[in-house]
């Protein structure tokens, strides 16, 4: 794909439409271009990660046994950002996070993500506003999962 094509893909997604059009261009440069196909493991649990990788296409399947055996499964889709936890929070990644179709996402080095998230606010709010989008989803799914009937 050519460097304008990455830019509108970028652009159609959330948490970049709100971006100045150069930072935009120098994530599109800096970002690597990744292509995963279904079952291949983008994340492993425990890893430190380098960057977050922004899902331009395809779902991923994120994966984690629970304390009975059972393995908790989530989809993310196009338009995701997996990675952004651990690297907020400086902790190893806690699931495995693999294709669950044919996936093109674009890996964003740890460095320029926080460069964004301190130079561009429009940027650091959609991250915000992403965070707190899944922490209300998980605090719902927790509450239904210890609701007495």
């Amino acid at each position: 794909m050519s460097l304008e094509t990455d830019i509108g893909c970028l652009r159609c997604l959330p948490l970049f439409q709100d971006m100045p059009a150069s930072r935009l261009k120098l994530v599109a440069l800096m970002g690597e271009r990744l292509q995963f196909e279904p079952g291949a493991v983008l994340i492993s649990p425990q890893e430190k990660l380098e960057g977050v990788y922004v899902i331009l296409e395809g779902e991923v399947e994120i994966l984690q046994p629970s304390e009975s055996g059972e393995e908790r499964r989530f989809v993310k889709d196009t338009g995701s950002i997996t990675g952004d936890v651990s690297l907020l929070s400086g902790q190893p990644f806690i699931a495995t996070i693999s294709a669950k179709s044919r996936v093109l996402a674009l890996r964003i080095p740890k460095d320029l993500f926080f460069e964004l998230l301190q130079t561009v606010p429009e940027f650091s709010l959609a991250v915000c506003r992403d965070l707190a989008g899944r922490v209300h989803r998980l605090a719902s799914v927790l509450l239904r999962e210890h609701e007495t009937v």
